[in-house]
């Protein structure tokens, strides 16, 4: 289904193509939205922040499971992932970017709350990504029909914003004002 924000039809097209589990989107030689800059989930990371430093001390592959100190490397990772750092630069930016789509709440068939996520089937499957690596979205529209892990473009204003979820934490929140299906590049 095509989902456009503040339009109350879906549009049906052929069924989509599944994408893999950690599969990402690639970037789509799409026509930018009109005052929108494009970014990555990558520009979402500061470049001073490295998720690997929690594991200093840690030689993982020689642990087990079950081995104590691989629990505590878990709970370490969780930690970090969780209270991964927003980048700065981009609070208040009017941005653009594609991602897979997790519907919150729906209500009578609509979504106004939903997290975006860089890679398919991210939260659904644990643990959910970084902090810096979940946007929750507010749309200006009701959107009609949208299913978890939708492959979508989101443009709005970001704000440095943590919050949780029963999905997540994100870093980030985006008042979306426009949505729009994510094209496969060399699909019409």
């Amino acid at each position: 289904m095509l989902l456009l924000a503040g339009s109350t039809a879906l549009l049906a097209e052929p069924p989509r193509v599944p994408y893999q589990v950690g599969e990402r989107l690639s970037k789509a030689p799409a026509s930018p939205t009109a005052n929108f800059r494009e970014v990555t989930w990558e520009q979402l990371i500061p470049p001073n922040w490295n998720p690997a430093d929690a594991f200093k001390g840690f030689d993982l592959a020689k642990m087990q499971d079950a081995d104590p100190r691989a629990m505590d490397a878990l709970a370490r990772m969780r930690d970090a992932w969780a209270n991964a750092p927003a980048e700065p630069s981009l609070n208040g930016a009017a941005i653009r970017i594609a991602g897979f789509a997790i519907p919150l709440e729906r209500i009578k068939g609509e979504v106004r709350e939903f997290l975006l996520v860089p890679y398919f089937g991210a939260c659904i499957h644990v643990p959910p990504p970084p902090a810096n690596q979940i946007i929750y979205v507010l749309s200006d529209k009701p959107l009609k029909d949208m299913q978890s892990m939708d492959a979508i473009w989101v443009s709005g204003l970001l704000k440095v914003s943590a919050g949780d979820s029963s999905w997540g934490r994100s870093a980030y929140r985006l008042q979306a004002s426009v949505i729009a299906p994510y094209a496969l590049p060399g699909s019409k």
